[in-house]
């Protein structure tokens, strides 16, 4: 068999796995081991554990070789109602101490919406303009302010529902909030436009050179269009039955720090997963590129 060249750091892959409780790391170890995965996302209900409940639950997760490198916070922090995006923003505050104390790489948002729905992934014409851009900037300041994060960043995932999905706007903000522990949840096919549905491999690109220092974490997914539609609609579909370029996707993630963590989503069953982790392994050892397994014996 031909052997190919490495390329770049190793990358940690992950998905569907967790565990609830410290407790349940080691299960969850056999069964990352049997996908040739190393990270999960926080446990859900993180932020209300102590501090040494997240810090003991971090150093199990050390001590096994897992990475944890996100955890999602979805409410609409461009809800409307003063009082409501202030306790939001006080949530996200707490999430990234805790975060921090269980040493998970990000805490995850959208930018929201201010659509009067409330919804979050809403589509409304503020969300494109340049008060949209003042506004949000103020509330990452806000979140930011006086924490003490070495380890944990607030990260923002690109939806299309916001100005937050090119990678020129991308940088754009990022550059105006100027904080060390602000940047970028890459997700590609999230920043997919109708410009570069046929070029994802120039997205990716151009992604690459302008955002590569501030990912923190990722997702992994594909696209295609549905053709029995009579518009423009696009669906999720197992990785490498769409538009993406997963040759310069990987390429691209492997030239980011050691050990990122790439999670595949939104599929509802064990087996789902297991395909796109197969194809990932697949699309990866053509690349040139690895995922990084648990050490061994950890």
């Amino acid at each position: 068999m031909r052997m190919v060249e490495r390329k770049g750091r190793p990358l940690r892959l992950g998905g569907f796995f967790s565990a609830a409780q410290r407790g349940d790391l080691e299960r969850v170890a056999d069964q990352l081991d049997c996908y040739g995965l190393s990270t999960t996302p926080a446990p859900g209900g993180y932020h209300e554990w102590s501090d040494d409940e997240c810090t003991a639950y971090g150093e199990e997760a050390s001590r096994l070789d897992i990475v944890i490198g996100e955890c999602g916070y979805w409410a609409n922090l461009l809800v409307r109602d003063a009082e409501t995006q202030a306790a939001r923003v006080e949530d996200v505050r707490a999430r990234l101490v805790k975060a921090e104390a269980l040493s998970c790489g990000s805490v995850v948002s959208l930018v929201g919406s201010a659509h009067p729905s409330g919804g979050a992934a809403t589509p409304d014409a503020y969300n494109y303009t340049q008060a949209c851009k003042d506004e949000f900037r103020e509330i990452v300041l806000r979140i930011l302010d006086g924490l003490r994060l070495e380890r944990t960043k607030y990260i923002i995932e690109p939806w299309h529902n916001t100005f937050f999905y090119k990678p020129a706007d991308i940088a754009e903000f990022i550059d105006r909030v100027d904080h060390p522990a602000f940047g970028l949840h890459l997700d590609l096919m999230n920043m997919i436009s109708q410009e570069t549905f046929y070029d994802t491999t120039r997205l990716a690109h151009e992604t690459f050179a302008t955002l590569s220092d501030h990912v923190a974490s990722v997702h992994l997914k594909d696209a295609q269009f549905d053709t029995s539609h009579h518009w423009v609609k696009w669906d999720e579909v197992d990785i490498g039955d769409g538009v993406m370029d997963y040759g310069a996707y990987l390429t691209g993630l492997a030239g980011l720090d050691d050990d990122m963590p790439c999670y595949c989503e939104h599929m509802s069953e064990e087996r789902q997963y297991a395909l796109n982790f197969a194809r990932l392994h697949h699309l990866a050892n053509k690349a040139g590129v690895a995922f990084r397994r648990r050490a061994s014996g950890a």
